[in-house]
């Protein structure tokens, strides 16, 4: 039963086109049900089709690449090993905000390219503090999908790219992938 309101739920998400704010609000939101959900079983299996839906996995890896994109010779498997790492990251970040309230402030579009700004009200050890995230998007097809996430002025891209360029120029990419695999 539950999975039957689940696959509907996704069929009517998947039929209506929105636009980057309602999205991640939409996907981010369902998520955020999921994660709470008792079956974990049927939970990893949608919490994969929405990220796959919302995460621009090859745009990720080439920004965060580089110059190191078109001479890689084992490009596929590195993709998939990142995949994998960037479906746990943005689990761990949705878990660990669970609790928290999320403000959409600002969506701003400029043709293929939008940004939007969220602000999550924190509450940590009787403190309170505001964390702001900015998702990064690119309309790949009908679609908007995230290729970037910026926490509190740290570009994730960013941060993979200083990573896998110091490791490939040391050690290699086959390094590389090995390292990620031994994270994952």
């Amino acid at each position: 039963m539950k999975r039957a309101r689940l696959l509907t739920l996704f069929t009517l998400v998947a039929a209506a086109p929105v636009g980057p704010a309602a999205l991640l609000a939409q996907k981010n939101g369902e998520l955020r049900q999921l994660l709470r959900a008792p079956d974990a079983d049927q939970r990893k299996d949608a919490q994969k089709k929405l990220l796959d839906a919302l995460l621009d996995y090859d745009a990720f890896a080439r920004q965060a690449l580089a110059e190191h994109w078109d001479g890689l010779k084992r490009r596929d498997e590195l993709i998939g090993v990142f995949k994998q790492m960037l479906q746990n990251r943005y689990l761990r970040q949705i878990k660990s905000h669970l609790g928290d309230e999320i403000e959409q402030q600002n969506e701003q579009i400029d043709k293929s390219e939008a940004s939007v700004t969220t602000l999550v009200h924190v509450r940590e050890k009787g403190r309170e503090r505001d964390e702001e995230i900015v998702y990064k998007l690119h309309k790949v097809g009908d679609a908007w999908k995230v290729r970037d996430i910026v926490t509190d002025e740290v570009s994730l891209v960013r941060n993979y790219k200083t990573q896998f360029h110091k490791i490939i120029n040391e050690q290699g990419a086959d390094k590389l992938i090995e390292k990620m695999k031994a994270k994952l």
